[in-house]
């Protein structure tokens, strides 16, 4: 799986690297790229919140400790809202993470820079030969058989 960060600064790179093996990556990049600032927009707002949250936590334990119930149940109250609105906030982060990861999978390896355009494999070349080619007889059976 290719990184978002690479994805993130460097899209029309990545589409570039893809088109040289006949992959129209710019739509896809572009969908992750959007669900990728959603993902971050909504983390941060989950953070606030959760901070938030903590904060007024603290305070409702030091209103109770100070006999102040009236002003903790209302910090209780507010805290009760923040865990929902936290709570829905987790929910869309993990729909949003699983749409940007299916998306994600989508997209192949960057071939190096080596490789050459193509659009089958008889535009492929080879680089370098190790061994030899055995030869075998015609009755020789093919793997699949081989396997059986």
């Amino acid at each position: 799986m290719l990184n978002i960060k690479l994805l993130r600064e460097r899209p029309q790179f990545v589409a570039e690297r893809l088109a040289v093996k006949n992959f129209d990556a710019t739509e896809i990049i572009k969908i992750i790229n959007e669900l990728d600032q959603k993902r971050r927009e909504t983390q941060t707002e989950l953070d606030a919140i959760l901070s938030e949250q903590n904060l007024l936590s603290k305070k409702t334990g030091a209103l109770m400790k100070d006999g102040k119930i009236a002003e903790a149940e209302e910090f209780k109250a507010k805290v009760s809202d923040l865990k929902e609105k936290s709570k829905l906030l987790e929910n869309e982060m993990q729909i949003v993470s699983s749409k940007m990861n299916e998306q994600l999978l989508l997209l192949p390896n960057l071939p190096h820079i080596s490789v050459p355009s193509g659009k089958s494999a008889e535009d492929n070349v080879i680089v370098r030969e190790g061994g030899s080619i055995p030869e075998f007889d015609k009755s020789a059976l093919p793997h699949w058989e081989l396997a059986r």
